[in-house]
């Protein structure tokens, strides 16, 4: 089948202009020269305690740029107000060149962004390889990263450093914005929830912008169940106590209902991307507890009977157990929430959410479970609290796999986890390739050792569909994933199938292809 993918770039800042290329060769149309400060600061201004001055002689391209000096702290630094250029929900690139002064020594340095929306506050890193950057003295370096924005009043983008960085003087020149909207004609292919039907739902996680256009189009064909990425994790939905943000997140759930799919919710507790005022040092555990309980049942009831599962909590438990682990409380992870409150904060959540939706699906989410260790330490617990009555339904088990991942070890887990009668889900399913060439470079021998490894966890979860009830690609494509300098989904930047997608359509007809034993 002939694949073909359509694109195009609006470009605008301050007469921003084409730098580089795109993996994906997506047009690009810009409106002047990149900025190279030869007339003017163009909006740039220090970031907290420092001074920005714009100096002569020292440049990588014309005879100017910007000296950042006075610098106190990490996040101290250079930004920029780009809320008149930014369009919220869509994509958007930076690029620049750093250079640490010649007294600094080698300096890291991350791109990031400021979404002021209503009077609240969230910070955001760039993603790509070159968004956090080590530049040596003397020496230009380029940085880029690209993101989705959120709604907002106001968006600064901004450079700061490492905290070894904080009082390190630097320069930037050649400074580009884009905004980069992609138009795809969708691939004419079997639909993957159509084919998985009979088996499980087969779901994706998305942005915000992911909900509209032509990659909601994609969506629809191949997924019938969403998960929000991040737009419900509690940073996002509660920013300051009491103050609750739910704009985004209804947007996505009313959207996913309004098409027929299923609606998951992710995630009420996490010690990851949770505001410090919910747990920070010293709080009482009265306290700590009314602010856990208040979270949880104002969002679960929020979303009563249009979610259909909730990951409760999220990574309880370090990367790997190593010892005992049926002892599974000594093996917890160190979190703020455990410290707080002890143990006991895992029950507490279940049971809020319980008592808010009582028909929601509630589940255990967590990593690495295909390790023995861990894999016993999580049976364990869920074991215990459910002979206690604690409402846990189900195991997530996230499923951030590589190349070398043994399949057999995502079965015995499965079949494990089977024993305690609960629900299990492969929440966020992706296969990373970390020898890959670089950023722009995908081998066609990785591509079919990723593409065989599909092939075997499909055949494995198509064996247990008895007891799985979901399948969860974490994305929609390898641009846009969390792991994207590791191309771990099964399409492509542009939304064109990789050989994963032919692998997950028929695994076992795939694996056969391929010259790999189908038990």
């Amino acid at each position: 089948m002939k694949k073909k993918a359509l694109f195009a770039s609006a470009i605008a800042l301050m007469g921003i202009g084409l730098i580089g290329s795109c993996a994906i060769s997506t047009a690009r149309y810009d409106m002047g020269d990149a900025i190279s400060f030869e007339t003017g600061y163009y909006g740039f201004v220090a970031r907290g305690v420092g001074t920005v001055t714009r100096v002569r002689g020292v440049s990588r391209t014309g005879n100017y740029s910007l000296l950042v000096t006075g610098r106190q702290e990490s996040w101290n630094g250079i930004t920029v107000n780009v809320s008149r250029q930014a369009i919220p929900f869509d994509d958007h690139e930076f690029e620049l060149w750093v250079m640490p002064a010649q007294d600094a020594g080698a300096v890291t340095f991350q791109l990031s962004a400021e979404f002021v929306l209503r009077g609240h506050t969230i910070w955001r890193h760039f993603s790509g390889p070159l968004s956090n950057v080590t530049a040596q003295p003397g020496v230009w370096t380029r940085m880029s990263g690209f993101r989705p924005f959120y709604d907002f009043d106001t968006v600064n983008i901004y450079i700061e450093t490492d905290a070894a960085g904080a009082t390190a003087s630097f320069y930037i020149d050649d400074v580009a914005f884009r905004h980069i909207i992609e138009e795809f004609v969708i691939e004419d292919l079997p639909s993957l929830h159509e084919v998985y039907a009979d088996y499980f739902l087969f779901g994706t996680a998305v942005l915000p912008r992911d909900m509209r256009g032509p990659r909601f189009e994609f969506i629809q064909r191949h997924f019938n169940a969403i998960t929000a990425g991040n737009d419900m994790k509690p940073e996002y939905l509660q920013p300051q106590p009491g103050v609750f943000t739910f704009d985004i997140a209804d947007g996505i759930v009313e959207t996913a209902l309004d098409h027929g799919m299923t609606m998951i919710g992710h995630t009420l507790v996490w010690h990851t991307q949770s505001p410090g005022w919910m747990n920070p040092p010293g709080i009482s555990r009265e306290q700590a507890i009314e602010n856990l309980v208040n979270h949880v049942t104002t969002v679960v009831s929020r979303y009563r009977g249009r979610v259909h599962a909730w990951d409760v909590v999220n990574e309880a438990f370090p990367s790997s157990v190593t010892h005992n682990p049926s002892d599974w409380r000594s093996n917890l992870r160190r979190t703020p929430w455990l410290d707080a409150i002890g143990y006991e904060f895992i029950e507490i959540a279940f049971r809020a959410a319980h008592a808010a939706d009582p028909d929601a699906i509630l589940y255990y989410n967590d990593y690495n479970l295909n390790q023995p260790g861990k894999r016993e330490a999580v049976f364990h617990m869920v074991r215990e609290l459910r002979e206690r009555g604690v409402p846990i339904h189900g195991i997530g088990m996230q499923g951030h796999y590589s190349l070398t991942t043994p399949p057999r070890q995502v079965e015995d887990s499965i079949r494990r986890f089977s024993e305690l009668g609960v629900k299990i889900s492969i929440t966020e399913l992706d296969i990373t390739v970390d020898h890959a060439q670089g950023w722009e470079r995908l081998t066609p021998a990785a591509e079919r050792m990723q593409a065989i490894l599909f092939a075997q966890l499909f055949m494995i979860f198509r064996a247990h569909s008895d007891v799985i009830e979901r399948v969860t690609l974490w994305g929609l494509d390898d641009g846009t994933s969390w792991r994207a300098d590791r191309f771990p989904l099964p399409f492509n930047r542009n939304l064109s199938a990789k050989m994963a997608y032919f692998a997950i359509l028929d695994p076992e007809g795939f694996l056969r292809e391929n010259g790999v034993l189908v038990d």
